[in-house]
């Protein structure tokens, strides 16, 4: 082959090697820049930067904890030259002396967080002046949002508080966090969080809150519980903890004041007990309730050559099943008890609840405790019966007690109405004794507000109640004995006893002053109360 056809052939293949790795390049090119245009076109999603949290209502729509906005001011320590000039020029928008503004910038190298929430009728004039005197740079106002609660001590333990960063705390504010406070959204501007819609009715707390001022003030007790409940959903209406607080001003109060006495202390509940052992002892149905039983203030038994006493508050004469709970006497219902199979009657409470943890929404939610019968003393199951050795809490009793408004079937309590547009419709129930058994307990406790009854002072004309009463020996856990110790004075009631409505409890742990007695400290309340109801046309 001639020189000049291999030059052909190499120049051929030459341009068709050139023309391959330009149309390569041009492939890569092409590549490169469609890439490009997705990297343009991507658009980041919008992630809300404001979360407004849920508001807290009651049953009425009243408005119990809500989200508000408020201005917060700083200064900007770094770039103040005259601390003293600066300080003057804000104290009278901060309601804050000079000397106080100095005191807190002086902890701070850059920006010192001097008043969290400025007075709302000073934010305006305040921004005004900072504008026209140039000190933007120096004074920063800054819009937050932050929770008001209208009704401050009212329920406050059960709603709770939130933090600065607007995260629950306490009470249902922080059991509901998730709900009430979600976390920002996406492809929104702001985020709402779900509003919540409580089973309490303001107008029944603040009754009972009015008898709880009124018994501290009266009898000084160390602490106050009250409970309102529906008898025919178990639905919550009030409850009221004393000592009580202001979630407004949280950070002034103390531990004990934030507690919520009604589902988390643990105490012996005294006679009130009785409805309940009394109804265990009638579903059994093993005791010998056609003989009547002679008071004259004590009753003894013996068990293995040993030789028990049972003492009373009075001496009660002839008692009967019909009276037993009237007089509220221990010698009768301790004589049933021991006629009664240990294991069948501590089955028949843990079908009241009393060994449990009340299934709500709430944190700090006590569990009552019974101990099993293998643990028990000669005279435990006696004891029991009328109210000791036990522990239990506010919100276990008014829960049982449903079951002696309902025919024998208990219901679940409920705090929560509705959530948003889904309303908390279902009603748990059980039955845990016969309709007959919870009839009898029922007009027992009738029996119990006549005139010779214990609870003669929970009477109000035109309504039927039946109430049981008791004031309960607290065990001095240091020196384990109840002859040292205080007691707790409550009263329970079911009205209207015709067609119950509602369920009502109140104790005062240790009342010091004028009576330590239940008929005369919560029993007068609860007659307050019921009268409240019946003036705001729900009786």
């Amino acid at each position: 082959m001639d020189s000049t056809k291999k030059d052909k052939i190499f120049n051929y293949a030459f341009l068709f090697i050139v023309i391959l790795f330009i149309s390569i390049l041009i492939k890569i090119a092409h590549l490169m820049i469609s890439e490009k245009d997705k990297r343009v076109t991507y658009n980041d999603p919008i992630v809300a930067q404001t979360i407004i949290r849920g508001t807290i209502y009651d049953r009425n729509s009243n408005i119990l904890a809500i989200e508000v906005p408020y201005y917060s001011c700083s200064l900007r320590v770094d770039k103040i030259q005259d601390l003293e000039k600066i300080a003057y020029m804000c104290s009278p928008y901060l309601n804050m002396s000079v000397e106080e503004i100095k005191s807190v910038a002086s902890n701070y190298t850059y920006q010192a967080l001097i008043k969290e929430r400025i007075n709302d009728s000073k934010v305006n004039s305040f921004i005004s002046f900072i504008n026209d005197n140039n000190l933007q740079n120096v004074v920063k106002i800054e819009k937050k949002y932050g929770r008001d609660y209208p009704y401050r001590f009212h329920a406050a333990q059960s709603i709770g508080f939130v933090g600065y960063d607007n995260n629950g705390l306490e009470g249902l504010e922080n059991s509901l966090n998730e709900t009430l406070y979600p976390g920002p959204g996406l492809n929104e501007i702001i985020t709402y969080g779900n509003d919540v819609y409580l089973t309490l009715d303001m107008n029944i707390q603040y009754l009972c809150d009015l008898e709880v001022q009124r018994v501290n003030a009266e009898f000084e007790p160390e602490s106050i519980v009250a409970i309102v409940m529906d008898a025919k959903n178990g639905e919550i209406l009030a409850l009221s903890s004393y000592p009580w607080y202001d979630p407004n001003n949280f950070k002034n109060s103390s531990i004990e004041d934030r507690k919520n006495n009604t589902i988390s202390m643990l105490y012996e509940p005294g006679s009130v007990f009785k409805i309940f052992s009394f109804a265990a002892l009638l579903d059994i149905n093993s005791a010998n309730f056609d003989e009547p039983f002679y008071c004259d203030g004590s009753y003894d038994f013996e068990i293995n050559g040993q030789t028990f006493t049972i003492n009373c508050a009075h001496e009660h004469g002839k008692v009967t099943k019909d009276t037993m709970l009237k007089y509220s006497c221990n010698g009768a219902i301790s004589k049933w008890a021991l006629e009664t199979d240990s294991n069948e009657f501590y089955n028949k409470l843990l079908d009241f609840g009393f060994d449990s943890k009340i299934d709500i929404p709430m944190n700090g939610i006590a569990r009552s405790r019974i101990q099993n019968p293998t643990l028990w003393s000669l005279r435990s199951k006696p004891t029991i019966a009328f109210g000791q050795e036990l522990l239990t809490t506010a919100i276990n009793i008014s829960t049982a007690a449903t079951a002696i408004a309902n025919k024998g079937i208990l219901l679940e309590p409920k705090i929560i109405k509705q959530i948003e547009d889904n309303p908390n419709d279902e009603v748990n129930t059980k039955r845990i004794i016969k309709e007959s058994t919870a009839q009898t307990v029922l007009e027992s406790m009738v029996r119990a507000t006549e005139e010779d009854g214990t609870a003669v002072k929970t009477r109000v004309n035109g309504v039927t109640v039946a109430a049981k009463t008791g004031t309960a020996q607290l065990l001095n856990e240091k020196s384990k004995s109840y002859a040292d110790g205080k007691s707790l004075a409550s009263t329970i009631a079911i009205v209207d006893a015709t067609d119950p409505k509602y369920i009502i409890y109140f104790a005062a742990k240790a009342p010091t002053i004028n009576s330590i007695w239940g008929s005369n400290v919560a029993s007068p309340a609860i007659k307050n109360i019921i009268e409240g109801l019946t003036s705001q046309n729900k009786l």
